[in-house]
């Protein structure tokens, strides 16, 4: 783990430094301070790897913070960040010892590397080696990487996003054995529990009442429990609950679960919303749900829009197409060229076995293994955990990161 110090004076901005790398498997921040001195007193407490400090700070600025810890813990490197991007600044901050200065506003991608390249440099030059033995591993430090979040999506509602999430979700669990955890965020309007016919006593509004007391054994006892032991958070009850969650609670909710499961599938609702961008962000894996018709295909279209805009990387993004028939005006390789996208999987059209499983609360996955249905299903857990397709038939599990290499 990269130990990291945010030194910063505003807090917004080390709070959002907080989240950006909060998913991140391999670095730790593991403190914060609001100006350089009280950054020189943490620094030689915590003893970091790096000091990610600002510039521009009351008492002590960036620049002599960084000449103490040159001269006190050069084992503690310093990146320096600043809106100012004049060749003076630069120079100063090299002076005093800075190895990275980043200029604001930067993206993920970009604090990220300068972070890795910073370790992995003093790292070559022995620079942590004392530091290391003396600073014991976190208790809690996670073994494994964080789950994958597989997110079902669409811009039109009735294409049938709820009913592959379910499935999908206890798929999973069973192909890969792995721990599959399944989220409701159609906050208003989530089928969930229906599909699953769960007992709706406890809900994501039971996160809400938990306030800063959320953690693991929290979470675990308002998760319910379904088929395949796939732990389900639902959405809340009754629509007015909906307001009561808001994306701190998610946020909150998706950290524990990565933590806690192999698998986070998420049902998304069609409509954006902030916390919905949260979600996104965190994605592993986006399915686009669509189904054979013009309007759900227009939505479609309008979706992957919204995901480019987003900047999410489209070797993340599946399309998957809902009751597929061979009598439709539309046939696959219409449907790529229309929306530019290939199609990852169809899943054929089944009332029968839908109805069925619908009106059971029990997913076709479970109830109808055998029809094409679920057979294409069981072809997209493939397509998601390829490293663990075959756990099922005795074969090694292996943990893999995403795609966003969180």
């Amino acid at each position: 783990m990269i130990r990291l110090l945010i030194v910063d004076d505003i807090a917004s901005t080390r709070d959002n430094l907080q989240k950006l790398l909060s998913f991140e498997e391999d670095i730790e921040v593991v403190g914060t301070a609001a100006d350089g001195r009280e950054g020189l007193e943490e620094a030689r407490r915590l003893q970091p790897h790096i000091v990610l400090t600002d510039v521009n700070m009351p008492v002590l600025d960036g620049i002599q913070l960084t000449e103490h810890l040159a001269q006190e813990l050069p084992a503690s490197p310093v990146i320096m960040m600043s809106v100012q991007g004049e060749r003076d600044y630069l120079r100063r901050a090299m002076q005093a010892g800075a190895r990275e200065y980043l200029i604001k506003p930067f993206s993920h991608d970009e604090l990220v590397a300068a972070i890795r390249r910073v370790y992995e440099l003093e790292d070559k030059k022995g620079t942590f080696a004392a530091k290391d033995a003396r600073v014991p591993p976190p208790v809690a430090a996670r073994s494994t990487a964080p789950a994958d979040v597989i997110l079902t999506f669409s811009g039109k509602g009735g294409v049938g996003k709820t009913l592959l999430a379910t499935n999908l979700a206890v798929s999973l669990a069973s192909e890969t054995n792995s721990r599959v955890a399944l989220v409701d965020l159609d906050l208003q309007f989530g089928d969930v529990g229906v599909m699953l016919n769960l007992d709706h006593s406890r809900s994501i509004t039971d996160v809400v009442d938990a306030g800063e007391g959320l953690d693991a054994d929290v979470l675990a006892e308002i998760l319910a429990k379904g088929p395949k032991d796939v732990r389900v958070l639902l959405a809340p009850i009754s629509p007015e609950l909906a307001d009561l969650v808001t994306t701190e609670h998610i946020r909150r909710v998706m950290v524990e679960l990565r933590r806690d499961f192999d698998y986070v599938v998420v049902d998304l609702p069609c409509h954006l919303a902030e916390f919905n961008l949260e979600v996104i962000e965190m994605a592993t894996r986006i399915l686009v749900v669509t189904a054979l018709t013009i309007p759900a295909i227009k939505d479609a279209k309008l979706s992957l829009k919204v995901l480019e805009s987003l900047h999410v990387d489209p070797e993340a993004i599946l399309l998957v197409v809902n009751r597929s028939d061979s009598h439709s005006d539309f046939n696959r390789e219409a449907i790529e060229q229309n929306l530019g996208q290939a199609v990852a999987v169809q899943l054929p059209f089944d009332a029968r076995t839908v109805g069925d499983a619908v009106t059971r609360g029990t997913p076709f996955v479970v109830q109808a293994p055998e029809v094409d249905l679920s057979r294409a299903i069981r072809e997209l857990v493939g397509l998601l955990a390829p490293d663990e397709a075959l756990v099922a038939a005795g074969g090694e599990k292996k943990r893999r990161r995403g795609l966003f290499g969180r």
